[in-house]
């Protein structure tokens, strides 16, 4: 059984259709990315899986439970953590509060310290900054605060949007290793990401989207022999 699955799920803005019939499974453990062109409906799927837009019709299930109609608050309580593309680093607040506000609305109550131990192992820049206020933490500082913000609820799945998006080549390196690491300790990734070197680089598989469809699914290296894909639907 798939840890999340969509099925035929249709989401609109308004009178807008902007996902059409986008059906797609990730397993436990794996990485899988959702990559296309702005606008093809990849933010739209994460949205819709979180109950932030809900779909008018299809499901959304995890772990074979149907989530699909279910608030936001309750859908992170059942394990998934969104990670927006941005941020929403709280200004005002400290490093250590903004995790702690993670710790909250997440599956299971886990000891703080553990908690924070495990972030600032892959995030050793946060514990340097952890009475600084958001507003005073650089573009990378911030995703590394919003990723880890995510990671200490322990979810089941990480809906993690561009996280790439905006940062320098060696930040986007060393990110990717992160959320590499972060994924072969057990934490399941739904990605959604606009860099195909980085996609290919972190992914089990791909998912290339379209016009809010489904164009292609497989892995990173049938991706890469298949120059009409990535010509028709990528940016390349």
């Amino acid at each position: 059984m798939s840890l999340l699955t969509l099925d035929d799920v249709h989401t609109y803005y308004g009178e807008a259709h902007i996902l059409q019939g986008v059906s797609l499974t990730v397993g436990e453990r794996e990485v899988v990315t959702l990559i296309g062109r702005n606008g093809a409906g990849k933010t739209t799927t994460l949205r819709s899986i979180m109950g932030i837009v809900r779909a008018r019709r299809g499901h959304v299930r995890l772990r074979g439970e149907d989530i699909t109609g279910l608030g936001t608050h309750e859908i992170a309580r059942r394990g998934i953590a969104w990670i927006p593309e941005e941020r929403r680093v709280l200004p005002n607040l400290t490093v250590l509060e903004n995790l702690r506000l993670g710790m909250l609305g997440g599956p299971t109550h886990r000891d703080g310290t553990d908690a924070l131990e495990e972030v600032f192992g892959y995030f050793p820049r946060l514990r340097e900054r952890i009475a600084h206020r958001g507003r005073f933490l650089s573009g990378g500082e911030q995703q590394m605060l919003a990723i880890a913000r995510g990671l200490v609820s322990h979810p089941a799945v990480m809906l993690v949007d561009e996280p790439t998006e905006g940062l320098a080549p060696l930040l986007v390196q060393n990110l990717t290793e992160i959320l590499s690491a972060i994924n072969k300790r057990g934490t399941t990734i739904l990605l959604v990401e606009q860099t195909l070197e980085v996609a290919l680089a972190l992914s089990h598989r791909v998912y290339v989207m379209d016009q809010g469809q489904i164009q292609f699914e497989g892995t990173p290296e049938q991706l890469r022999r298949d120059p009409t894909i990535q010509q028709r639907f990528l940016e390349i």
